[in-house]
């Protein structure tokens, strides 16, 4: 089950816990920490574990180095990378310098992790063009 949101670098720990400050040490500890509150909502879940295997944002960046501070939507979230900046200025709105070729997907707003967000976008954007 893949935890979201994990700092790529340890600043502290909110309940004192888990001392580490290295994602090599802590990573166990925190996947105990993540069980520990699902086990709240489903009891039991503990127990029907047969085995894990923990990835920390270091093991991701050091298996994937594209996917920095173990970024799982592989990308940055800087502003010149949204909005009428993504993937870069002049190439919104899904345009591209070939006429009639349009982009859409991670690399377009709005962004990686979002489903078919560019897609839907990019069909608004034609229906405006086309119709």
């Amino acid at each position: 089950m893949p935890v979201r949101w994990v700092p790529a670098r340890i600043a502290g720990d909110a309940t004192g816990k888990i001392d580490s400050r290295e994602w090599d040490d802590a990573k166990e500890a925190y996947a105990d920490r993540v069980i520990n509150i699902l086990e709240r909502y489903a009891p039991g879940l503990r127990d029907q574990i047969l085995r894990r295997f923990v990835l920390s944002p270091a093991d991701l960046e050091r298996w994937n180095p594209n996917l920095v501070g173990g970024e799982g939507l592989g990308g940055s979230h800087h502003l010149m990378q949204n909005f009428f900046l993504r993937p870069f200025p002049g190439w919104s709105r899904y345009r591209t310098p070939i006429d009639r070729l349009y982009m859409c997907g991670a690399s377009t707003w709005p962004g990686a992790g979002v489903g078919a967000g560019s897609r839907f976008l990019l069909g608004k954007e034609l229906t405006k063009r086309f119709v």
